[in-house]
């Protein structure tokens, strides 16, 4: 399953929908396409990407905003969409969001660092989701309240070790992380072993769940 067949399943439930960032409008159009949804915000920083979704999603019940993040949406929504940027974008998004809403958030880089951001922050990851498609994507589905998340959790997630089929995944990470600390020394080298034992014991324990 592609990457965006993956968002809009993960979208399945939700009434009305904000695109943030929505570039080119196609996991809206999906969405709609399936009778997911029946309402969607498509908003954009940029003008060139909102033009483009205004293109994909013509006929289609959405509004478009010219909007950093969610400075420019003042209508509510069931769930936003974040997906397909960096983590500290995301962090510097959800600043202004509101909070009664849900949020799935796709970070390409430093979960860690999002995850951390949320506990802090007066979020609370519900679910998290992991799939290929060409990389491994880390899916995290968000709400308004409270979390404390050990150092382990920042970096495996919690929901995701229950899930036997983050398997390939924490092996991948496994992998990754023992290649790093085989190059690294000193502080790096002990911090890069220390994130591979909790892979390791993530793998471990969702191993067992067969």
């Amino acid at each position: 399953m592609k990457r965006i067949d993956f968002i809009v399943e993960l979208i399945k439930g939700y009434d009305t929908v904000a695109d943030i960032g929505t570039d080119h409008g196609l996991v809206l159009k999906k969405a709609f396409n399936l009778g997911y949804i029946k309402k969607g915000y498509a908003t954009d920083i940029n003008p060139g990407p909102l033009k483009s979704s205004q293109k994909t999603l013509t006929g289609y019940p959405v509004e478009f905003y010219l909007s950093d993040g969610f400075k420019g949406l003042k209508k509510p929504f069931d769930l936003a969409v974040i997906c397909g940027m960096g983590a500290y974008l995301i962090a510097d998004i959800l600043k202004d969001a509101p909070d009664n809403a849900h949020f799935l958030l796709g970070a390409h880089d430093n979960l860690e660092f999002l995850r951390a951001y949320l506990s802090k922050n007066n979020f609370e990851i519900f679910d998290e989701y992991v799939m290929l498609d060409k990389f491994y994507y880390v899916f995290l589905k968000v709400r308004s309240g409270k979390m404390e998340l050990t150092e382990e959790a920042l970096y495996t997630g919690s929901y995701l070790r229950d899930k036997i089929t983050s398997l390939p995944y924490f092996k991948h990470q496994m992998d990754h992380f023992k290649n790093l600390s085989l190059k690294a020394k000193g502080e790096n080298k002990v911090k890069y072993e220390k994130i591979f034992t909790y892979f390791k014991n993530a793998y471990e324990h969702s191993s067992s769940l067969k």
